[in-house]
């Protein structure tokens, strides 16, 4: 629902090049407030995105690499997991302290995310599928048709992305 009010609200706008045009284009339905609103919401959601998004990564790949994993250990007893959390936020940090665009840094990601998607959707999808792996939770034929036309749809999405974002580097698009 947010997604859709804030397109509602600038929409028709154009494509946005910075924050401050974004708080900008929130002026007719936010008032003069505009950009004290967006920054205060933009400094949360930051907060929230720079501890959430490293710890939960952080996580994912301890779990997967059967490590410790707890936020609350040392980093004697979990330097895989503590590493990776520290080394994504002095990322993040570096990132944040050099001039680039950081809007087109975020397209670029969700690029990004836009082509990994099919890849990891395709892995889950056969893994779903396997009964030696899941036994009688795999999917069943319906589910299986289903969840195929939906990664076939993604996959289709994302290469028409990646056209789209290819041509406009070359101003084609």
């Amino acid at each position: 629902m947010i997604i859709i009010a804030t397109a509602a609200a600038i929409g028709g706008t154009g494509p946005l090049d910075s924050a401050a045009q974004a708080a900008e284009a929130l002026k007719p339905v936010a008032g003069q407030n505009a950009e004290l609103l967006f920054a205060v919401g933009l400094i949360g959601a930051s907060a929230l995105a720079g501890a959430v998004v490293p710890l939960s990564a952080s996580y994912a790949v301890g779990e997967a690499a059967g490590v410790e994993r707890s936020a609350s250990r040392s980093f004697r007893d979990a330097p895989l997991f503590l590493g990776l959390f520290t080394a994504q936020i002095v990322l993040g940090a570096v990132v944040a302290m050099t001039p680039v665009n950081v809007i087109q840094l975020l397209i670029g990601t969700q690029v990004l995310q836009g082509l990994i998607s099919p890849i990891v959707l395709v892995y889950l999808l056969v893994l779903t599928n396997r009964r030696s792996v899941l036994g009688a939770a795999a999917n069943g034929p319906r589910y299986r048709i289903g969840a195929t036309v939906v990664v076939v749809g993604v996959a289709g999405m994302s290469t028409i992305l990646l056209v789209q974002t290819i041509l406009g580097w070359f101003g084609l698009g």
